[in-house]
C-alpha cells in the first residue's frame, strides 16, 4: 500500500510539473491577454473600493449629468441584477453557486487560453475579459457575500417605462464579463470561419502558378529531363563502346585462329611435296 500511495503522489507531482511548464511557456508569449486580464481586474477592485469608502449605501452621485451616475448598491444575484437564482436557491445557495461557477469557468478559460496561445487576438482578449470579470465578482461574493455595483445610466432626463434611469446597476466586472461573452460569440460566428477561409486561401496562394511558380516548376522539370537524357546518352555510348571493344576482340581472335589454320595447312602441304 505504501508503494501504491507513493506512485500516486509521484503521478500527481508529475502532472503538476507538466502543467507548471505549460503555464510558464504560455506566459512567455501571452503578455497581451494577461495585461488585459490583470488591468481590468485591478480597475474593478479599485473602483469598488472607492465607491465603498466614499459613498453611502444607495447614494447617487452624477458623473455625467443626465447620462451616467455612481449609485452604490449591493447585488446578491448575478450580472446586471438578475435575481431568479437567489429566489430559487436562497442567499447562501446562490452565493456558493456563483463562486463555484466563476472559479470553474475561469480555470476552464485559462486552459483554453493556454491551448490557443499565439492565435486570434480577439478570442484571447475576449477570454481575458471574461476571466477578469468572473474573478472580480467572485472576490466580492467570497469576501462580502454580495457584489458592489455602482454604474447607473440615465435616459438623458427622459422618463421611459416610468423610470428616468436604466433598470440595471452594474460594475466594471459585469461589463468585462458580458463583453467577453459577446466577443467569444462574435468570434465563433464570424471571425472563426474567416480565419479558416484565410488559411485555405493562403494554402492555394502558396502553390506555384503558371505566371511565377509554374514556370519555375517547368524549368526544373526540364532540367531534370535534360539530365535524364544526358545520363541515357552517356549510358548508351558506354554500352556501344563496350560492344565495339568486344567485337574488335572477337575479330582479332578469329584472325589469329585463321592464321594458325593457314600455317598448319602450309606445313602439311610442304611435308607432302617433300615426300
Amino acid at each position: 500500500m505504501a508503494s501504491g500511495f507513493k506512485n500516486k503522489v509521484q503521478a500527481v507531482w508529475a502532472f503538476i510539473k507538466r502543467t507548471a511548464i505549460k503555464v510558464f511557456e504560455y506566459l512567455k508569449v501571452a503578455k497581451m491577454e494577461w495585461i488585459v486580464m490583470i488591468s481590468v481586474f485591478i480597475l474593478d477592485l479599485v473602483a469598488k473600493s472607492l465607491v465603498e469608502n466614499f459613498l453611502e449605501f444607495d447614494a447617487t452621485v452624477p458623473l455625467i449629468p443626465y447620462f451616467l451616475n455612481a449609485h452604490k448598491v449591493h447585488n446578491y444575484a448575478a450580472a446586471f441584477g438578475s435575481s431568479w437564482l437567489r429566489s430559487w436557491m436562497g442567499n447562501i445557495g446562490a452565493r456558493i453557486f456563483f463562486c463555484v461557477f466563476a472559479v470553474a469557468a475561469s480555470v476552464a478559460f485559462i486552459l483554453v487560453l493556454i491551448r490557443n496561445k499565439g492565435k486570434s487576438k480577439v478570442f484571447r482578449i475576449a477570454v481575458a475579459l471574461f476571466v477578469a470579470g468572473a474573478m472580480g465578482n467572485c472576490i466580492d461574493r467570497m469576501a462580502l457575500g454580495y457584489v458592489r455595483d455602482f454604474i447607473e445610466f440615465e435616459y438623458f432626463g427622459l422618463t421611459i417605462a416610468g423610470s428616468k434611469t436604466w433598470a440595471y446597476i452594474f460594475n466594471i466586472a459585469d461589463v468585462a464579463l458580458v463583453t467577453g461573452v459577446l466577443l467569444i460569440v462574435f468570434y465563433f460566428l464570424v471571425l472563426y470561419r474567416d480565419h479558416d477561409k484565410k488559411k485555405i486561401e493562403f494554402t492555394i496562394d502558396s502553390e506555384p502558378t503558371e505566371s511565377d511558380g509554374g514556370a519555375a516548376v517547368d524549368s526544373q522539370e526540364g532540367d531534370v529531363n535534360k539530365d535524364t537524357i544526358a545520363d541515357d546518352v552517356a549510358t548508351e555510348n558506354t554500352d556501344n563502346t563496350e560492344n565495339t571493344e568486344n567485337t574488335v576482340t572477337d575479330g582479332s581472335e578469329e584472325i589469329g585462329d585463321g592464321a594458325d589454320d593457314i600455317a598448319t595447312e602450309s606445313e602439311a602441304s610442304g611435308g607432302g611435296e617433300a615426300d
